[in-house]
């Protein structure tokens, strides 16, 4: 057994550092660069689409809004419409109320004067039919000479 120490380990480590430094400098130098550059560009886009939803946030918030006050604008417009039909239809039902009033007051008073008129006229006819039935009955002429008033 040697005691001498093997020399053979200086080519080796030199070897390894040449090859080190010169790895470091043709592939491990230009894929950091690339990695980081790659990171930069994904923490860019990382903050813009941050930027973008907190826009598109800020405009859904104004888009909710506005239909909220639009539908509150619909709400108020289709009572002010509702109202104005219900107002519209009372004007008509109360008219043609009054209307049907007074043509059922104006049927009530032509039929009494109907009533009226026929009961005169078969007033006045009573002793004609009074003396005509006696005839017919006594089987003779009867004479109406007994007028009542």
């Amino acid at each position: 057994m040697e005691i001498f120490p093997n020399w053979t380990f200086i080519p080796v480590v030199t070897l390894l550092l040449i090859m080190a430094f010169v790895l470091r400098r043709t592939f491990f130098g230009p894929l950091g660069r690339i990695l980081a550059e790659r990171h930069k560009r994904i923490e860019g886009a990382h903050l813009e689409a941050e930027q973008i939803r907190a826009a598109s946030q800020g405009r859904l918030e104004e888009f909710d809004r506005k239909m909220r006050e639009a539908r509150r604008e619909s709400d108020e417009h289709m009572a002010k419409i509702t109202a104005s039909a219900t107002q519209e239809r009372q004007r008509i039902v109360s008219g043609k109320r009054t209307e049907v009033d007074k043509m059922l007051s104006d049927a009530r008073l032509d039929i009494q004067k109907r009533r009226e008129d026929a009961r005169e006229k078969l007033l006045a006819l009573r002793d004609k039919f009074a003396v005509l039935i006696a005839s017919r009955i006594l089987k003779r002429p009867v004479s109406d000479k007994t007028k009542t008033s």
